[in-house]
């Protein structure tokens, strides 16, 4: 019986035996449902296995853990590194890489020159105003920012929200966690509806045409002050009928990138190896128009997958399973990539004053967690499993200059 997500394991009350009395934990929404706060822990500070295990916990259950005020205690990229260890293996992201499609093809792969990383194109948008952190440069980080090719002399642009997606799912191995480091966000509030932006029209073929009107809808009820919008696929599994949820149970997808690869199946329902909380592991792909595959249902054609699929979303994305995160600078915010969707909202992808500037880091990680660091992937799991072939090194960056 899939455990029933609103009674928790006693979490809570072993946060103060395990970190202290002054850490403290609160919903992130009304509902209790999805999401906590954790305040008073430093992240800065190596973690103990007892507190790994812990935090690793949170997530499982909660599925988006923030830990505010980080900034607080001189917090880098590079101690989001070390936290990220913990929940997974970091992998290395394409965007850092010079030559990361001729890599694929057998070149010897290289990274970004200095002066076209992305962390020196924030630095030239607004100079003594707006500079990225230390240990932005590791492979691992994927700077999330509107500053490249902004400046005071540019035009503003606005751009639509992504897909409802999850990370990396098409591999064999997808991604288990991602964590976000909040170091800048937008505060201007100078749209028609008093929000930082409005929500453009979609091109055509963005989504299949022949969604229905309320999913429709429901994908288009985005966030527009920049928050991470998400939707938890745990709680909305088990709101289904048991009857249901038992026929989902066994029914097996065909993920893939492309059209043209055979990709493999796997089972639509994932099940939390440490919780055993059961959620739908991203069943939206059927619809998100020409840029990616579609995922298709072993047994059925693509229409077919498409509307079974197409019905899941919609379900997913009714408005008691979903979550609008408010970035704030200084936290650091974890989620399980298996049991929610996000899509990143509106925004202005070029700006030409810094109060519009987003600029955060992401992590995201693959494999089991590891409650003691270093990690002790195989060479084996790590050459089959983190393309390209990365670890972090012993000693990353940890020291926060005067990014602001």
């Amino acid at each position: 019986m899939n455990p029933d997500v609103s009674q928790l394991p006693p979490l809570e009350n072993d946060l103060k035996r395990v970190f202290g009395s002054n850490a403290t934990i609160a919903p992130l929404t009304s509902t209790e449902r999805l999401g906590r706060r954790v305040a008073g822990i430093d992240l800065t500070e190596p973690l103990t296995p007892s507190q790994a295990a812990l935090l690793v916990a949170l997530v499982d259950w909660h599925r988006i853990v923030s830990f505010p005020t980080q900034d607080t205690h001189g917090f880098s990229v590079g101690h989001l590194e070390q936290v990220a260890n913990h929940f997974g293996a970091p992998l290395p992201h394409p965007h850092n890489y010079a030559n990361y499609v001729g890599h694929a093809a057998g070149d010897l792969l290289e990274l970004h020159p200095i002066e076209e990383r992305t962390s020196t194109l924030v630095d030239q948008a607004f100079p003594g105003s707006i500079m990225s952190l230390d240990g932005a440069d590791s492979p691992a980080v994927y700077i999330v920012t509107n500053l490249v090719g902004s400046g005071p002399t540019v035009e503003p642009e606005v751009r639509g929200g992504q897909h409802w997606h999850t990370d990396i799912e098409f591999e064999p191995a997808p991604l288990s966690t991602s964590l976000f480091y909040v170091q800048r966000t937008p505060t201007t509030r100078n749209s028609s509806r008093g929000t930082w932006v409005d929500n453009p029209p979609r091109e055509p073929g963005f989504y299949h045409p022949d969604s229905s009107a309320t999913l429709s809808e429901l994908r288009e009820a985005l966030p527009l002050n920049a928050e991470t919008a998400y939707a938890d696929t745990a709680a909305a599994f088990a709101a289904l009928p048991e009857q249901e949820r038992r026929m989902l149970e066994k029914v097996m997808v065909r993920r893939r990138l492309r059209v043209t690869d055979g990709g493999w199946m796997v089972p639509l329902v994932y099940t939390n190896p440490r919780s055993g909380v059961r959620s739908l592991h991203s069943p939206v792909w059927a619809s998100r128009g020409r840029r990616v595959a579609p995922v298709e249902v072993d047994g059925m054609g693509s229409d077919e997958s498409r509307r079974f699929l197409d019905r899941l979303e919609e379900h997913c994305l009714q408005p008691e399973f979903r979550y609008d995160h408010v970035h704030t600078p200084g936290d650091v915010t974890i989620w399980n990539n298996f049991a929610t969707l996000h899509t990143a909202p509106p925004s202005k992808p070029i700006v030409n004053h810094p109060d519009d500037a987003r600029l955060l880091y992401r992590i995201s990680c693959k494999g089991d967690p590891s409650y003691e660091l270093p990690r002790s992937d195989t060479d084996k799991w790590i050459a089959a499993n983190i393309s390209p072939p990365y670890r972090t090194p012993p000693q990353i960056p940890r020291v926060k200059h005067h990014g602001r």
